[in-house]
Formats: structure tokens, sequence, C-alpha cells
């Protein structure tokens, strides 16, 4: 059987990961890109990948599919590297959370005018819904994409065939494959993704409130406060990234919460109106842990 080649750029836990699926699956000869020859050479130790180079134009010269596996504010830029390296009919995606705002920016690099001399190659939007509050290679796993949802969401000049490329290797990586539009994708991961780690991120902050206390604001942890915070472990920087990008949906979602809480504050001395309020979020999370089951 012939394997196709994948070039990775940006082997941490979510490149790292897929290039360990990809290589388990036999199915992919994969090249490890990034700037750090020792960091690639541990990737490449790892199983993450068959060969490495910090050379972008070299690494991809022969890949059939470049997947982007770097924030999702340098998604463009690193694909404005490699345009003119890639071969005809090589197809780019990606692993950003956002999509409306990367296939805006990449949509950009594949029709400017300097570059019209080149053959663009084509661009499908993916998004694994994976991942762990750890990062880098060092938390990478090649079980990360196992029956995780991927979403595709927003093409440029790419044919069916090529979509389907991108949904093959998704799949032999474990994942299950839903199609999105991009917009409709960034309001949904706002209210299931994004938020959820602002508000983790601000509960952890407050703990801060609590320092100089009698008793030890952390033997009083309990499993909620540790469940709602989980999240807050991983990058800020790189969540920090993700939130500018879809600063519009967030605001949406996050408008939506404040008046939420507002109520909850206005009905405290309420127990029936609370109960009322309580009850919609009881009923989805019940249902949600059923479908867990």
């Amino acid at each position: 059987m012939n394997k196709k080649n994948v070039a990775i750029i940006g082997v941490g836990l979510i490149g790292g990961s897929l290039g360990m699926a990809l290589r388990r699956s036999g199915q992919y000869r994969v090249v490890g890109i990034g700037r750090s020859n020792a960091k690639l050479a541990a990737a490449k130790k790892r199983g993450a990948a068959d060969s490495f180079t910090v050379d972008h134009a070299r690494g991809v010269c022969d890949a059939d599919i470049v997947v982007v596996c770097t924030p999702v504010d340098s998604i463009a830029s690193q694909i404005k590297k490699i345009v003119a390296h890639c071969k005809p009919g090589a197809v780019i995606t990606d692993a950003g959370s956002v999509k409306g705002f990367v296939i805006k920016e990449v949509a950009k690099v594949l029709s400017t005018p300097r570059n019209r001399t080149v053959r663009m190659p084509a661009f499908v939007g993916a998004h694994p819904m994976a991942g762990l509050e750890k990062n880098g290679l060092a938390a990478a796993t090649g079980d990360l994409y196992k029956n995780a949802t991927v979403v595709i969401a927003g093409t440029i000049h790419a044919s069916a065939s090529q979509i389907d490329c991108v949904k093959r290797m998704w799949r032999c990586a474990g994942g299950r494959i839903c199609e999105l539009d991009p917009k409709d994708h960034d309001a949904i991961v706002a209210m299931t993704s994004h938020v959820p780690h602002v508000v983790a991120y601000g509960f952890g902050g407050l703990t801060e409130t609590l320092q100089g206390k009698q008793c030890n604001a952390v033997q009083l942890m309990a499993g909620s406060f540790k469940d709602m915070t989980r999240v807050a472990a991983a990058s800020p920087a790189d969540w920090a990234r993700i939130c500018r990008a879809n600063r519009t949906e967030i605001t949406k979602t996050l408008t939506a919460l404040i008046r939420y809480l507002s109520l909850a504050k206005k009905n405290l001395n309420d127990t029936a109106a609370l109960e009322k309020l309580f009850e919609k979020g009881h009923r989805v999370r019940c249902n949600l842990h059923a479908l867990d089951h």
C-alpha cells in the first residue's frame, strides 16, 4: 500500500498526537516541522514523526497533506511560508479552534497578487474537538482523537476529493467527522468551550481573595470547584489568542451568561425562582450524562 505523506507544522500536543496516530495506522508517512531540532528529534523519538526538519520548504515539498497545528493567530502566517513550495494537488488543513477567523486570514494568503503565478494549494478548515489541559509534546498521545469529533468547517480552492482526503486522515486518527459552517462552528464552541475556559480562569483567580483566611482554602476546594477549573491549567497565552480570534461570538455568549448570573443574584431570596432557573441547566446536564453512558 502506498503511504500518503503528511507534513505537520507544530509537533506539540495536537500535532504530536496526530503524528502518533497516523504513523500507528501504517497508512501515512509523517514529517515534523518546527523551529527546534532538539524538540523535533524528541518528537521523532516518541513516535510522532518519521523524519523532521526546521526548513518549511523542504518539509512540505513532497506532502500530500500539510497540517498546521500552531496557535490560531499564526496559522495564516505559517501557510504564507509554504504556499510556493507545496506540490500540485496538495491540500493544507489546520487544527485551530476558531474557524471564521482562520478562513478569512488564510483566504488573504491564498489570493494575494504576488502569489497568482503560483498554483495555490487547497485549504480545508478543521477542528479536532480533543485536547487536554496540559500542553506540549510530553502530553501527546496516539489515542487523543479516538472517538473525538472533528469538525470540517470552511474550504478554499478545495475539490471534493481533497476534502475527502482530509476527512480520511482524521478518521484514520480515530476521529468522527462533523461538517459545519464556520460561523455556526464558532458560535457553538464559544458556548461549549471558549467561555467555559474564561469562567474557569476567573474562578481560579477568585481564590486569591481567600489568601490570609484562617482556614486553608485549598482544603475546602470540593470536586465542583476542581471540575469547573480543570481547564484553567491550560496555557493562558494560547487561550488569550483563541478568545481574541473568536471575540464576536464569545461576547454574545458572555452577555447571555451575565444576564443569567444577574437573574440568579436577583432571586437569591426566592427558592422557587432559583429552582426554576436551575432546572434547565440540570436537565441539559443530565441528558449529556446519559449520552456519555
